[in-house]
């Protein structure tokens, strides 16, 4: 009739499970693992766009407004803009 144990409520773990996620964060951020990710994101390549000493307007290509990062500091992020109607 009586339980001789107790099991952990849902909220116990879910609760865990949180804390060691922001722990798992937390020393990314602090040993600069977390850097990595930030850089990659800010490339032009990943956004979609073309690394070129100019932008080919006749081709529809139009220099990025967001500075994303090309791996040579005088090339351009060029991105191509459908035209607008």
């Amino acid at each position: 009739m009586f339980k001789k144990g107790q099991s952990m409520s849902i909220n116990v773990i879910i609760v865990a499970a949180l804390a060691l996620l922001v722990l798992v964060l937390l020393a990314l951020i602090f040993t600069g693992r977390i850097t990595f990710w930030k850089s990659s994101t800010e490339m032009c390549a990943s956004h979609g766009g073309v690394c070129k000493p100019a932008c080919d307007t006749s081709a529809g290509e139009t220099k990025s407004v967001i500075a994303y990062k090309c791996d040579t500091k005088t090339d351009d992020c060029c991105m191509f803009v459908s035209p607008t109607t």
